[in-house]
């Protein structure tokens, strides 16, 4: 008897209720008098609708498993699931992709394509790397452009991965679409999967375009009626911009996925029944029966689906050139591309709104009892893949988890060949690394990942390649670098270090933070808008006030604390970029970052938050769900106040791609000595971060119960407003912090007497710096602008160094002791943080502070005469010689 679950797992997901069962229509078909007349299909349960081939739910807890079932031997299921971190799943299929020999640029783009499937629960994910569908072709060449013309192009796959063929194709139809209005570009002599279509579409709706995209592939689908195969999967993927995040619909013409066939047999567990048949023609749910020698159904198990997979086969093989027969032989199927601008029909706004209008009668449609809701296409798996973004862990079949790790083990041997295709060095003493564990991030800083860049010699510090040029092979080939404004090995090792502490796809050194920040503002053309803070550091807000505008960006500032007010600013469909610093500088406030990015993605826009403060030691806003990460690398990365440089870690491919070619085409690149003492500070950031953030929390904690402070400013302390989110998205306060007096002679005056902090802008230096960041570092910003954002002259501004917490803290006293004593009455004392109360509280504060100034007062006149009498005891010795 068919279980309610397995016949929901058969249903055709469209609009996201339950309709059809994919039931078989014909059973074996008669030799004469006519095809049988199709079963009537089975009443689908009522419900909300269910993921395909997806359990109905499962732990959200960080490498929680469900519990095994056991075998007649006593041995765990097959079909156990692991819930495992998404950043290990991310290493786990850099590395196996590595170990089957693809650059660290084709990495970056699998991994995208993989994942994207992956985390939505579609089979088209990592699945392919364990059963040999990502494997390269011996005999591949290089993809080439057959035809170009304006409105379309031909590329010849070589027998390339169909992910980066594919890829190349939806990036040349969406610029022809950009540019001309319409796109259509056509692939063959792809060898491998093209992964789940719905990430090409996607890319092409999220520009505002229009994508339509169509794949064949090898013989899997039995046409209606038919014993064998003949068609493929044959997907489709249609995506629409609307007034938020793009419709995606992503369709296979099967009533099945051939690696769904492959995932179950490699689970140990049954397919739906009615979804497939053996070699005879007969129904089946073993997936083994239909790998040898059967066939998948088209999806609805009549001659409408087998139609739809014909038009499909045809405009994606014939029309592009792939092959027509023994397609899996031959490896060379085709792809078809399409981006279409719906301005070409009238005012792109007003499409969209036509577009909403519907999509809102669909989803308040009236319900049936029981449905909680109609969901769009693309909608549930856009949810499921965020939910496991925030929670940080990927349900994944336990022995496809043991396989991936095998396959990740051999990349120790097989790293990654250099973006040019060349082959990597070999190790010096040619032994092989162990396999590949998960360390913590303290100690990747000294243990790296194996990269692109490799030592013949094995140093123990990295080499600085300190040229400009490089020599090439020949006269028309190519080396993986020639210019060190395009690429440079030592600042190469820099990049792929920290994309991997970031939880990166790439990473890229600018010449300083504002050059990086300045690199994130160029991908917002003229006519759109960028969303930041109204408490961001000063040099930010000065390129957002000056700078920006002057290139037809519009700006503005909101209270990123304050999601109502971030929902209020984002312009859906304008808005393009949102900048982010969590905690904030200099009042230490903290935003919510994956509320923010939830926001702002359903609008169409990227995020990018300024780490600085925090480094992907403390937190990884790609971890959150931001598409960039932006370090400031003069502080915490370098360490040691002798270097300048920003570091932007991005999350995608084409993200990446077009961080590139801004940095390689403005020449912002970081010069290799400052890439070779970045990457020397780096081994030492963790100790450093770690010793200043504990004496900043201490720090906080002695000043929020100083008289003279009127408010302490630091995420970590019990009394901050945002403690308990940033607890949740952040491991530590950070190693600055932030307080006010009320007065602004007494802020001067504590900076102008501390003797142990230099007065200075920046912070996480070796020594703790202090300031006033309303007369230095945010001096740019206008007086009036400063005053309605919130924030205070009297504000001061303290970066801990690798001073002995006990230290510092005598020197604050003694120059709060000061500042007290050159204050005007009547001066505020209102206890720190905690804020004011009654008079006679006031008074008893009052009194306590005099009674530590007199003791201070004191201990400075007992010093004062012991110096004295040192002094008059030395020139006594000095006369007696």
């Amino acid at each position: 008897m068919q279980s309610a679950l397995a016949r929901a797992q058969a249903v055709q997901c469209s609009a996201g209720i339950a309709t059809r069962p994919a039931l078989p229509g014909l059973g074996r078909p008669r030799r004469a008098g006519g095809l049988a007349a199709p079963a009537a299909p089975q009443q689908a349960p009522r419900g909300p609708a269910l993921a395909c081939g997806a359990p109905r739910s499962g732990p959200g807890i960080r490498g929680s498993r469900l519990r095994p079932s056991a075998t007649a031997n006593g041995a765990p299921d097959a079909s156990e699931t692991v819930y495992i971190p998404v950043s290990e799943l991310r290493s786990l299929v850099a590395q196996s992709l590595a170990a089957l020999g693809y650059n660290s640029d084709e990495i970056a783009t699998l991994s995208e394509v993989l994942l994207y499937a992956q985390l939505r629960g579609n089979n088209q994910g990592v699945i392919k790397i364990t059963t040999g569908g990502m494997n390269r072709t011996p005999t591949a060449g290089r993809m080439r452009v057959e035809r170009d013309t304006k409105l379309s192009a031909l590329l010849d796959g070589a027998g390339e991965a169909g992910m980066l063929v594919l890829s190349r194709a939806t990036e040349m139809a969406a610029e022809k679409a950009r540019s001309h209005g319409f796109g259509i570009v056509g692939t063959h002599g792809t060898s491998t999967s093209t992964g789940a279509l719905g990430y090409y579409a996607e890319k092409i709706a999220a520009s505002g375009l229009i994508g339509i995209v169509l794949a064949q592939s090898p013989e899997f689908v039995a046409p209606h009626g038919a014993k064998k195969a003949v068609f493929g999967t044959n997907p489709i993927a249609v995506a629409v911009p609307s007034g938020g995040a793009p419709v995606v619909m992503d369709m296979a013409t099967a009533a099945y996925a051939w690696f769904g066939v492959l995932e179950a047999k490699t689970a140990g567990r049954k397919i739906p029944l009615g979804v497939a048949q053996d070699s005879e023609g007969d129904v089946t749910e073993d997936p083994a029966r239909v790998l040898e020698g059967g066939a998948i159904r088209v999806f609805d198990g009549s001659h409408k689906g087998s139609n739809l997979a014909l038009m499909v086969e045809l405009l994606a093989g014939p029309l592009v050139g792939a092959a027509t027969a023994d397609k899996l032989a031959a490896k060379n199927w085709g792809n078809l591309v399409i981006a279409l601008d719906p301005e070409l029909l009238g005012d792109r706004e007003e499409i969209r709104a036509r577009m909403q209008v519907v999509l809102d009668r669909v989803k308040s449609a009236p319900r049936l009892p029981g449905v909680d809701e109609i969901l769009l296409p693309g909608e549930r798996g856009s949810r499921l893949a965020a939910s496991r973004l925030a929670s940080g862990t990927v349900p994944v079949e336990a022995n496809l988890y043991r396989n991936l790790k095998v396959a990740a083990s051999k990349a120790a041997t097989a790293p990654p060949p250099a973006a040019n295709g060349a082959p990597p060095a070999a190790a010096a003493n040619g032994a092989p690394a162990p396999p590949a564990r998960a360390t913590k991030r303290s100690t990747q800083l000294l243990h790296p990942p194996p990269g692109s860049v490799t030592d013949p010699y094995g140093a123990s510090g990295p080499p600085l390649y300190q040229t400009a040029t490089f020599a090439q092979p020949g006269a028309t080939e190519f080396g993986p670098y020639d210019y060190t404004r395009s690429g440079n090995p030592t600042r190469t090792l820099l990049e792929e270090q920290w994309a991997a502490l970031e939880g990166a796809d790439r990473a890229f050194a600018f010449t300083s933070g504002m050059a990086a920040i300045a690199a994130c503002c160029r991908l917002v053309a003229a006519g759109e808008h960028i969303l930041a803070g109204d408490d961001i550091y000063g040099g930010t807000s000065r390129l957002l006030s000056q700078v920006v505008p002057n290139c037809g960006v519009e700006v503005s500032n909101v209270d990123m604390a304050d999601m109502s007010a971030v929902r209020a600013g984002i312009i859906p469909g304008k808005t393009k970029l949102v900048i982010v610093e969590s905690p904030t500088n200099p009042r230490r406030q903290v935003c919510d970052i994956a509320a923010i990015v939830e926001a702002a993605h359903a609008a169409g826009a990227l995020v990018m938050v300024d780490n600085s403060f925090m480094t992907p030691l403390f937190q990884r806003p790609l971890d959150l769900g931001a598409d960039i990460s932006m370090t400031s690398g003069t502080k915490y990365i370098g360490g040691h106040g002798d270097v300048t440089l920003g570091v932007l870690a991005v999350r995608g491919a084409e993200l990446a791609k077009r961080v590139y070619f801004l940095q390689n085409a403005e020449g912002a690149g970081l010069a290799p000595m400052d890439c070779w003492l970045a990457l020397r500070g780096l081994k030492t950031m963790s100790l450093r971060l770690e010793r200043a953030a504990a004496t900043a929390a201490r720090l906080a904690a002695w000043l929020s119960r100083h008289p003279l402070v009127k408010r302490v400013n630091y995420a970590s302390l019990p009394a901050h407003p945002g403690s308990e989110l940033h607890a949740s998205q952040a491991a530590s306060g950070g190693a600055v912090l932030s307080f006010t007096t009320g007065d602004v002679e007494v802020s001067k005056a504590i900076v102008d007497a501390a003797t142990l902090f230099k007065v200075t802008v920046s912070f996480g230096n070796v020594v703790s710096l202090i300031s006033l960041p309303c007369y230095m570092s945010h001096a740019s910003i206008p007086a009036e602008v400063r005053a309605a954002r919130g924030l205070p002259d009297d504000l001061v501004r303290i970066a801990c160094g690798l001073e002995d917490a006990d230290d510092l803290i005598w020197d604050l006293e003694q120059a709060m002791t000061k500042a007290a004593k050159l204050a005007k009455p009547p001066l505020p004392m209102n206890g720190g943080a905690a804020g004011g109360d009654g008079g006679g509280a006031a008074s008893a504060r009052e009194a306590a502070l005099l009674a530590r100034i007199a003791a201070l007062e004191a201990r400075l006149d007992a010093a004062q005469a012991a110096q004295q009498q040192q002094q008059q005891h030395q020139q006594q010795q000095a006369a007696g010689r």
